[in-house]
């Protein structure tokens, strides 16, 4: 089922390697696809999303998610999660100085739990995308199992945070390319006001979710292929599958060929 998504507070999380009012610095604009947070859902799940800085340059570097700064020193690395990183699960751009994302790297972890069962904890990678990667037209999905103790959820993000658009999702059975299923996807802006860096550059991506697919395809084991196709005119987006265990609340990626 097509959510809506709620607004929450705004977070500034943002690299300034150079000065904020530089304007030669060219940047790499980076998608992440849940920004640094701990947060409890439903079936009693939680999950600490933390992003990771790995700084391989000769010189210290400063990093400042939600206006608290941190210094990386070379050869080191860095955690940002929870309140420190701000606490809000949306996704949000970062953008690093083109000179220095060549000797930065970066990893976006999550520690998935059940409430009732911490010691039961699983570590997934989520993906960071670059502003490149988004693109126009079709994406798909190969070999997405549907199992009816599991969810699948479908998150799609538009490069431009102020575009409303449309795609449409088609379900094939794997083993015969039949159609079992389509329906349209909404991908809208996640605030009515743009949120926006100290430096004035655009904070979030549009944004839309499915939260469970089972909704729509019944979920015996079998496997399938999943289209997205943009019907919006210049839209470009970019979409990854979570499939989590409704039990466990471990989970993990499938990302689109």
């Amino acid at each position: 089922m097509r959510v809506a998504v709620a607004l929450f507070a705004a977070i500034v999380l943002a690299l300034p390697l150079a000065a904020a009012n530089d304007q030669e610095v060219e940047y790499e604009q980076l998608l992440l696809t849940v920004a640094p947070s701990i947060v409890h859902c439903a079936r009693d799940s939680r999950y600490e999303t933390r992003l990771i800085a790995y700084n391989g340059d000769e010189s210290a570097r400063t990093l400042c998610p939600a206006g608290r700064c941190m210094a990386v020193e070379p050869n080191t690395g860095a955690e940002f999660t929870g309140d420190y990183a701000g606490g809000v699960p949306l996704p949000v751009f970062m953008y690093v100085p083109k000179e220095e994302a060549a000797r930065m790297r970066f990893s976006l972890m999550v520690e998935s739990s059940e409430l009732n069962h911490p010691e039961d904890r699983a570590y997934t990678e989520l993906p960071i995308v670059r502003a490149s990667d988004f693109r126009e037209g079709k994406m798909q999905f190969i070999g997405v199992r549907l199992d009816e103790d599991f969810r699948q959820t479908v998150r799609t993000y538009g490069l431009d945070g102020r575009q409303t658009g449309h795609l449409i999702m088609r379900v094939y059975s794997l083993k015969t390319g039949e159609l079992e299923h389509s329906c349209l996807h909404y991908v809208g802006p996640l605030s009515e006001t743009p949120e926006l860096t100290a430096d004035g550059r655009q904070l979030r991506p549009s944004f839309g979710m499915e939260c469970n697919m089972a909704d729509h395809v019944h979920a015996h084991g079998q496997k399938v292929r999943i289209e997205l196709e943009s019907l919006t005119p210049g839209l470009k987006y970019w979409a990854f599958l979570s499939i989590t265990n409704n039990k466990t609340q471990h989970f993990y990626t499938v990302l689109p060929q």
